[in-house]
């Protein structure tokens, strides 16, 4: 379906009627078919400023999409000024860029729901926690080094997240392998349960359109660490510690000097 957006062509099962606004949730920009307006949400454009992070088609795909928003949104939305900055500086019209933060709704997580993701996923320690797809601008290997340096021995570390591309972490897991959890996809019930119990949580990226994990953890009163100069830290502002995406050792520092 994306492939055909991009070529101008709309399957007949998504035909766009009579209406008055078609809003791409994504870059991915259906055609405007009838409607009297098309909004965009471009979250970021990372494909174009590191492809080698991705997968080749992607990048094709992306960069095809971003065009199309490019070219045809009447309005684009941007969760960041980040992201807006960088949308200015791929030639985006300025005075078609709307500058509109994603927002978190708090969901209460009882006790009950705390035992119910610890016997889920058997933790049983405190831990500092990690959410995200894995992939390469999501920076685990400073997270995971960060960690192996402290070696917190009544703490585990916690990737709550599914694979995705271009991203080993085997060798910086050695030695530390039973303190890091791998939970895979995580339903969104179980993720608020975690976001409460964690002790904190840390986003090492060293790009984000938006950080909603940051987001979402304080709002169950989490602190979170996250890398200083990325949208991210747009985020927590002075709400959280902010640290350098590629400083192994402040990202050590800022984690002993929370869980303290």
């Amino acid at each position: 379906i994306y492939e055909a957006w991009n070529r101008g062509l709309l399957p007949p099962t998504l035909a766009v009627g009579d209406v008055d606004v078609v809003h791409a949730t994504t870059v991915m920009v259906p055609p405007k078919g009838k409607a009297r307006g098309l909004v965009a949400t471009v979250h970021d454009l990372f494909p174009l400023h590191t492809p080698e992070q991705f997968t080749h088609r992607g990048v094709r795909v992306m960069t095809g999409a971003i065009e199309r928003a490019r070219r045809y949104a009447d309005i684009v939305c941007c969760p960041s000024q980040d992201t807006l900055d960088d949308c200015v500086g791929a030639g985006f019209d300025a005075d078609r860029l709307r500058l509109v933060p994603w927002g978190a709704t708090e969901h209460p997580v009882s006790a009950g729901d705390r035992r119910r993701v610890r016997t889920r996923y058997r933790l049983d320690r405190p831990f500092i926690l990690w959410v995200g797809t894995i992939e390469p601008r999501k920076n685990l290997p400073t997270l995971l080094d960060a960690f192996r340096k402290i070696q917190p021995t009544e703490f585990d570390l916690v990737l709550a997240g599914p694979v995705g591309w271009h991203e080993q972490l085997e060798g910086h897991i050695d030695g530390i392998g039973s303190k890091v959890r791998q939970l895979g996809f995580v339903p969104t019930d179980d993720l608020y349960a975690l976001y409460a119990e964690a002790q904190l949580l840390c986003v090492p990226s060293s790009r984000e359109g938006f950080g909603l994990p940051a987001l979402e953890a304080m709002a169950q009163g989490t602190p979170v660490i996250a890398s200083s100069g990325t949208a991210v830290a747009e985020v927590v502002g002075d709400a959280g510690i902010n640290v350098d995406f590629d400083e192994t050792a402040s990202w050590a520092d800022a984690i002993e000097s929370l869980i303290a």
